[in-house]
């Protein structure tokens, strides 16, 4: 990944509910933005999603290609 990329990615919502623990499929849905930077040491994406800058944890980030167009 590289910056200027369009990346999609699960916003990181810690706690999905007090008995429920936060597995990937109940993390919701993937959401679009574009990649700022992206240290591979730190494993962080920095994403400009609409008006905020998000940090996003690596393992929740994908590069957006043209495979995911419809």
């Amino acid at each position: 990944m590289q910056a200027g990329d369009i990346v999609r990615f699960r916003p990181a919502y810690y706690i999905a509910s007090a008995d429920e623990v936060l597995t990937p499929e109940s993390s919701g849905d993937w959401v679009i933005g574009l990649l700022i930077e992206y240290n591979k040491w730190e494993k962080i994406a920095t994403i400009l999603h609409g008006e905020d800058v998000l940090r996003v944890a690596a393992r929740d980030v994908q590069r957006f290609g043209r495979r995911y167009f419809k």
